[in-house]
């Protein structure tokens, strides 16, 4: 991480932002080595020449604060880890039982990702529209490749991701049940 980030950027001459001391900003350095040690080279080059691209500082010449560089981070490669305590808690609770028995917990999951924060009423309403359209091809892929009809790459791509974020949902749920019986 540090060669293929701090390093490069240090050389191209983006120094501390002026908001904070020597001691803070090797601190936030050592805070972002920790939290994007998962991520892969490819991912860090990219994240890189987005570094270099959107410096701080009012002249340009600064790195930006820790928490942009973080954010973009977790857009560029998202760190693979367990279910949050928070999509631990939804998928035990009725709501997450809902989600996956109708087949809009995928989208619940991505809505949590994000928004870290339980959904109201009406983020669920909006959650189950936006799931609509994936149930009904997902529905449509199942019964043409139930009769023999021959799927395309991308209707076969899309079976597998949506199988693949179901599978996760579910394992989620388990895993709450697991936790409870234990």
């Amino acid at each position: 991480m540090q060669e293929l980030l701090i390093t490069p950027l240090e050389a191209l001459g983006l120094a501390r932002p002026s908001t904070l001391t020597k001691a803070q900003f090797a601190v936030t350095l050592g805070e972002l080595r920790q939290k994007l040690a998962y991520m892969s080279p490819a991912s860090l080059a990219v994240l890189r020449d987005w570094v270099e691209a959107h410096p701080g500082g009012k002249d340009k010449d600064r790195f930006p604060i820790g928490l942009k560089i973080l954010n973009k981070a977790r857009e560029i490669q998202p760190p693979e880890s367990g279910p949050s305590p928070l999509m631990l808690k939804v998928f035990g609770h009725a709501l997450g039982q809902e989600a996956t028995a109708g087949s809009w917990a995928p989208e619940l999951l991505r809505y949590l990702r994000g928004a870290r924060e339980w959904p109201g009423r009406y983020t669920v309403t909006q959650i189950r529209n936006e799931a609509d359209g994936a149930a009904r091809r997902r529905a449509d892929i199942e019964m043409r490749a139930g009769r023999g009809d021959r799927l395309s790459m991308e209707d076969e791509s899309f079976r597998a991701r949506r199988s693949e974020a179901l599978q996760k949902c579910k394992e989620i749920a388990d895993q709450v049940q697991r936790d409870a019986a234990a």
